[in-house]
């Protein structure tokens, strides 16, 4: 843990000695510059010659970064939707139908309100503020909520705590949604294009890493305390969290706020305009249609749990699935420093590629096994398709941009997955319903096969294309 917390400070430096064997040195607090002079660290943090210059400022930048999502991730995991939500609704009564709607929720309450974040955060040089207030006044809240809820409704099987931790859930990922496509773009004004994979990269790595002990952790907890109550301490640990992720945000530097007007204008018809432009791209739609395809093979994350909890699965208890969901964060650790890097050097449609095969393998695994290996690898499996379809994908709609407005790109291009995300886990949910968990696996596997022949076939490197435009602020 010693070690992670001084990586998180940025005092680690790696190197090696005269005899080639690797050294972790320790650097005196406070002096960034001296691990962005080394040697070996500055060649492992340029992408390759003739990249961006990075000064002290791009690395003070990313550690802090790193600081910020290592404690969101924490926070996450620690509640996580696939795993702890859906267990815990499970022991209040609740049915495949709600099971699947927290898939639709997650995935749709995110992409939907991206649009309106256009509107509330106006002020370029204030997005910073505007963002971590919006965290403190619309997110973090829920999550205390819930554990208030929890305790209110106690042991019983309650319709009450269902459906008021369902809505709890649904308002913070609406609050979630509202912000995420002004973050994502903010942290693309941050780093250039060489550098920003590695970033984001290392930044969500350490981020699963905490998730991974968080998800262990809780599934732990959950095992050697088995009542309610258990809940809702971890509900308020993540609020908990969640609060210094906030207000480390405040600690970043942004470069270039000082150069940008203070009002941003987005006139609907200026937006519309934007949004065909983005569309008219022939490899930008069939990166979405590939995606979709994607989405509607894998919306079964939420069934994993239900499924590894029956017969057919292993019956494993709920603490043994809680705990093996942390491999999903193990696979997304590995994934996020692998791809991230790899898409620096080679491009970022290799990590949309990964993503969709790992989705494939993950399907085969739980249709020919079951057991607790079963459930970790699986997991493990998804982690890293989790790690594609997010580092990977938010990177390729960063390039793909064919205009000057990359945040009207963004928002479309997650408009467009909504439909997928809200619809796909529902009618998932009601194949569980009418049929078993096997048969949903078995129609995604085939979906998932499709998903990664056509990226495969029709999605081109936007690296390689001349996409006719500058690419947004920051490039």
């Amino acid at each position: 843990m010693s070690i992670l917390l001084r990586a998180l400070a940025g005092r680690i430096v790696i190197s090696r000695d005269r005899d080639m064997r690797i050294v972790l040195s320790w650097v005196g607090p406070g002096d960034i510059r001296s691990i962005h002079g080394h040697p070996v660290f500055h060649r492992w943090w340029r992408a390759k010659p003739g990249a961006e210059s990075v000064d002290r400022q791009d690395t003070a930048n990313m550690w802090k970064l790193v600081a910020i999502e290592g404690a969101w991730g924490f926070h996450a995991a620690l509640v996580a939707g696939a795993t702890v939500l859906t267990v815990l609704l499970r022991g209040y009564g609740a049915g495949p139908k709600m099971i699947g709607s927290i898939a639709s929720i997650e995935g749709g309450l995110i992409v939907l309100p991206q649009v309106l974040g256009i509107y509330v955060f106006k002020s370029r040089r204030q997005w910073k503020k505007h963002m971590v207030a919006w965290h403190l006044v619309c997110i973090v809240p829920f999550l205390f909520l819930n554990g208030f809820i929890i305790a209110f409704a106690g042991e019983d099987v309650s319709a009450f705590a269902r459906w008021g931790l369902l809505l709890s859930f649904a308002c913070m990922m609406a609050g979630i949604g509202t912000v995420i496509a002004v973050w994502m773009e903010w942290m693309a004004s941050l780093f250039g294009t060489r550098i920003r994979g590695t970033v984001l990269g290392i930044a969500w790595f350490i981020s699963a890493l905490c998730g991974a002990a968080a998800g262990f952790l809780s599934g732990r907890l959950i095992d050697h305390f088995p009542g309610k109550p258990t809940y809702a301490v971890l509900y308020l640990a993540a609020g908990i969290a969640a609060t210094i992720s906030c207000l480390m945000i405040m600690t970043v530097r942004d470069k270039n706020a000082g150069e940008m007007p203070n009002r941003v204008g987005f006139g609907t018809r200026f937006l519309i305009s934007r949004f065909r432009q983005s569309l008219v791209s022939a490899n930008f739609r069939s990166f979405l249609i590939g995606r979709i395809l994607a989405t509607f093979g894998f919306c079964i994350v939420p069934f994993l749990a239900v499924h590894f909890l029956s017969d057919a699965g292993g019956s494993l208890s709920k603490g043994t699935v809680v705990s093996c969901g942390a491999a999903m964060t193990v696979g997304m650790a590995v994934a996020n420093l692998v791809l991230g890097r790899l898409g620096d050097l080679r491009g970022h449609r290799i990590g949309i590629l990964v993503s969709a095969a790992m989705q494939v393998v993950a399907l085969t695994i739980v249709l020919l096994s079951s057991g607790i290996w079963s459930c970790i690898s699986v997991y493990l499996c998804v982690g890293v398709c989790m790690s594609g379809g997010f580092l990977s994908h938010t990177n390729m709609l960063f390039e793909t941009c064919p205009h000057d407005h990359r945040l009207a790109h963004i928002t479309v291009g997650n408009l467009v997955l909504s439909v997928p995300m809200l619809g796909a886990p529902l009618l998932a949910g009601a194949v569980v319903g009418g049929w078993s968990t096997t048969t949903l696996f078995a129609v995604c596997l085939v979906i998932s096969v499709i998903a990664l022949l056509w990226l495969a076939a029709f999605v081109k490197e936007p690296r390689h294309l001349d996409l006719g435009a500058t690419i947004g602020s920051g490039e």
